[in-house]
């Protein structure tokens, strides 16, 4: 009897330090304290590069005026408001400076509020063609290399221009 007493006192134990421990350190109760901030954005803020770039944003996936307004004021540099609208924004691959803007822009907003990818230069201007994008931001290099007024020329998409002012 006193074998299988110590027996189940070293499991308890070893499974209490097995639960114990990693919950004590990945901050205990303090996790369940609802001390977070659901909408507040990144802690770092990224610089925005230095150049001229283009925001292009399709109307079709964003009807709502307000919120449309909204993010036309958020990529001009004016103040942040809170826009219950998540974006999509994708950059040409190789385009650096595209790609770094978005991510300046990324970390301005809330955690997951705006995804950034960089894709294919000739696939994604083609999708932007037919309208498959959400958002779009280009360096005025690309731009020129690869003459993107046919994606929103007579289109429902709006141009946003971005130029070296700090955000």
């Amino acid at each position: 009897m006193p074998r299988l007493l110590r027996h189940i006192a070293v499991c308890l134990a070893g499974a209490l330090l097995l639960i114990v421990v990693p919950f004590a350190a990945a901050g205990g109760f303090r996790m369940f304290s609802g001390d977070t901030d659901a909408v507040s954005s990144a802690s770092v803020i990224i610089d925005k590069p230095s150049g001229s770039y283009t925001v292009l944003i399709n109307r079709d996936r964003h009807r709502n005026e307000s919120d449309l307004a909204a993010w036309h004021e958020f990529f001009s540099g004016g103040e942040f408001t809170i826009i219950f609208d998540d974006i999509e924004c994708v950059t040409l691959m190789g385009d650096t400076g595209a790609l770094t803007l978005a991510q300046s822009f990324m970390s301005r907003l809330p955690e997951n509020q705006m995804k950034v990818t960089a894709e294919d230069a000739v696939l994604t201007l083609s999708k932007a063609e037919n309208g498959r994008f959400d958002m779009m931001i280009i360096s005025a290099e690309a731009a020129e290399k690869y003459g993107i007024r046919s994606v929103y020329e007579g289109k429902n998409v709006d141009v946003i221009a971005v130029e070296d002012e700090p955000i």
